[in-house]
């Protein structure tokens, strides 16, 4: 009898300490999400003139991703007019810094020239 009763006491304690564990784990997984803000990333197109070989594409899209709060940047088209895709964070990053680091970027053949223009 002493027995039955001693697994009942161990098991009821044994429920209490997984009970109490896992409300607490649940209380934590369910307060997590409504402390972290939504951020919606943001995609803009940015056409690019002066673009003129593979290289260009490679090079602009390496100085955009360098951005802080820019996630993709990718060729969409080619041509006279290149146009970029770009998707960001707003809150990090905003247009004109992309912009900047667009026309910041130098040439392929000449290191010292700035030849990419951001078409409005």
């Amino acid at each position: 009898m002493r027995l039955i009763k001693f697994s009942f006491v161990l098991l009821a304690m044994l429920f209490l300490a997984t009970t109490s564990i896992h409300a607490q784990t649940t209380a934590a997984v369910t307060e997590a999400p409504t402390t972290k803000a939504a951020v919606t990333a943001k995609t803009i197109k940015v056409k690019v003139k002066g673009v003129g070989c593979s290289r260009d594409l490679q090079a602009i899209s390496t100085n955009v991703a360098k951005v802080d709060g820019v996630s993709i940047c990718e060729t969409v088209k080619k041509g006279a007019t290149t146009t970029f895709s770009v998707t960001y964070n707003p809150s990090l990053a905003d247009e004109k810094a992309i912009y900047s680091a667009v026309e910041d970027t130098p040439g392929c053949s000449n290191q010292t020239a700035r030849p990419y223009k951001v078409k409005m």
